[in-house]
């Protein structure tokens, strides 16, 4: 079994990883080379989004098509349900809007 919060530090490194080469290439002189690198890194970034929303889907957290890749939903304790941080769509609990 997956310790979530493991899984949340790998996925928090990854993102911190592609955040620290997108720096980088802001140095970078203007030319086709750094506009490749540019779309290399666009394609890890979604691939790493695409993992996220799969080990969310894995841990049980739903997810909010509200864009692609799904973005997990998050707990929200004053509405006692999941809740979207992109377009607040509620799901489940109390507060349940779906």
């Amino acid at each position: 079994m997956i310790d979530p919060f493991e899984a949340t530090g790998w996925m928090a490194a990854g993102k911190s990883g592609l955040d620290l080469l997108r720096l980088a290439l802001a140095l970078l002189p203007k030319d086709a080379e750094k506009e490749r690198i540019r779309r290399t890194l666009d394609k890890a970034e979604r691939s790493l989004e695409l993992a996220n929303a799969k080990l969310a889907r894995d841990l049980g957290y739903p997810l909010c098509r509200c864009a692609f890749p799904p973005k997990p939903m998050r707990w929200d304790r004053g509405t006692d349900a999941f809740v979207c941080g992109d377009c607040g769509r509620v799901e489940g609990g109390s507060g349940s809007g779906s």
